[in-house]
């Protein structure tokens, strides 16, 4: 039953990649598809892309490991999605580019900062896919009755195909049937635990009995320090999202970019509420003793009180939930490589011309390459998922926060403090993680994205001083009014 509710499946998320492949005449349309989407279509492709795999499966699992409130960032959500809104939205879709190394390179008239976004939005890319496909893999290990490495190998497969297929239109279209297939098998589960559990109140006094202080503010284990830089590493995380904040690029306009983002915070504090609380708390009480590892909290839980077929199709929608975050991150390494290394980093400093279908197929390689070097580091047996997905957002966050905020909101920031801060940033960010994946005391104190972010603000503060104002270009400047043109 798990293979033919999967195979459906499959036939529908291939067939969309064919279908959309059929229309991709040019860059534009691969990478932004065509810049078409309305308010709905936008809407569901934000909250897909925000609700993972790892966000559900890591999810029920960091929650139930460490008490509610402690691990359900809602301020930091809310916080982070509103920058997205009064900051990024509407000058990213007015600035007519691709990516986000792409608005950085013009706002910056730069080069080296262009090549260093790209090179980092890969890398980081890989970090987060290694999550993503790694809990593909436990979902088509418990659906499929496969090894976890067969199914690592499948669900890798499938990404890399339908996206170098049909570009951002196969991933917006298949993130909307990934959507309802997700929420179809959260629900499913839900009248059940209900009925053999208890509602909301009734979970919460039976997981408190069970696990002392996990209802308390900093859980069972966290000290203020953790829980403080925990709740900022995930506002950095959402108004940074690469898989949020470039689809703005494929907004029908400005005003569709900014209207999707509340409607976004909406249905997704509904998911945190219940995809992560509730369940988290749900498995702490009733399968946390027999687990190998708290991954699979979820997955047990399925499989313990759903009958087959109906368990079958709820870890299908899951494996939707993975597809739907994993589909952007490839999408958004290959552009970046094709569009802002090779491009405008390469070629044309060059003279180098190509047509717009050459640029198409590079990005379609760099897809294939990005996706099977994650595939690669997935193998080994890591830590928990949203721990990984949690250094690549702080990745992200030290490279990118302070010259994206910078450069929207003030015209005086400088080429080199922007390149210096994200540098600077994104070195001490590694050297933390370096500590804490090592046990290293000092590194265990805050979150490794803190010193990260800190580093990257006082640097660019620092260079700033002595350094002139960046004058934007390209569509950056056509924007703003201000600035050259291209």
């Amino acid at each position: 039953m798990g293979l033919t509710i999967f195979a459906a499946y499959l036939v529908l998320v291939v067939a969309l990649g064919l279908v959309a492949s059929r229309g991709q005449r040019a860059s534009e349309d691969f990478w932004v598809a065509g810049r078409r989407f309305g308010v709905p279509v936008l809407v569901l492709a934000n909250v897909a892309a925000i609700m993972h795999g790892g966000s559900i499966l890591s999810g029920v699992a960091f929650i139930g490991a460490f008490g509610g409130v402690a691990g359900l960032p809602f301020l930091a959500f809310a916080v982070g999605i509103a920058i997205v809104f009064f900051f990024f939205a509407r000058k990213l879709r007015q600035s007519g580019g691709f990516t986000l190394p792409d608005y950085l390179g013009d706002r910056y008239a730069s080069r080296k900062m262009r090549a260093w976004s790209a090179i980092v939005v890969a890398v980081s890319s890989v970090v987060y896919l290694v999550a993503q496909l790694r809990g593909m893999a436990f979902i088509l290990e418990r659906l499929l009755e496969i090894p976890f490495l067969w199914g690592l190998a499948l669900g890798s497969l499938i990404f890399v195909a339908y996206v170098a297929l049909g570009g951002l239109l196969a991933v917006v279209w298949t993130n909307i049937a990934q959507f309802f297939f997700m929420w179809a098998g959260l629900l499913l589960i839900a009248p059940v635990l209900l009925q053999e559990v208890g509602g909301w109140t009734g979970v919460m006094q039976q997981v408190e009995q069970t696990a002392p202080g996990w209802t308390s503010l900093r859980g069972v284990s966290w000290g203020w320090g953790y829980f403080i830089s925990w709740q900022i590493i995930w506002m950095l995380a959402y108004c940074t999202r690469l898989e949020l904040v470039t689809k703005m690029y494929a907004a029908r306009d400005s005003w569709v970019a900014r209207v999707s983002l509340p409607w976004t915070i909406l249905i997704v504090m509904v998911f945190l509420l219940y995809g992560n609380m509730y369940l988290g708390a749900v498995a702490r009480i009733t399968v946390w003793e027999g687990l190998a590892t708290p991954d699979q909290a979820y997955v047990a839980l399925v499989g313990r009180y759903l009958a087959p077929a109906l368990a079958a199709f709820a870890l299908t929608g899951i494996a939707a939930a993975a597809m739907s975050t994993t589909d952007s991150l490839l999408l958004m390494a290959g552009s970046a490589l094709a569009h802002d290394l090779v491009r405008k980093c390469v070629d044309e400093p060059r003279g180098v011309e190509r047509d717009e279908r050459s640029y198409v197929w590079i990005s379609r390689g760099a897809i294939v390459a990005v996706g099977a070097v994650a595939f690669v580091l997935a193998i080994p047996d890591v830590a928990l998922i949203l721990r990984i997905v949690s250094f690549a957002v702080a990745i992200i966050g030290a490279a990118f926060f302070f010259p994206l905020i910078a450069g929207m909101v003030s015209s005086r920031v400088s080429a080199q403090a922007a390149l210096a801060s994200s540098v600077c940033g994104v070195l001490t960010t590694l050297v933390w993680i370096a500590g804490t994946l090592s046990g290293q005391g000092w590194a265990q104190v805050v979150h490794p994205g803190i010193p990260g972010l800190l580093v990257a603000g006082a640097t660019m503060a620092l260079v700033n001083t002595f350094t002139p104002p960046a004058v934007a270009i390209g569509g950056v400047a056509a924007a703003s009014g201000e600035g050259r043109g291209p």
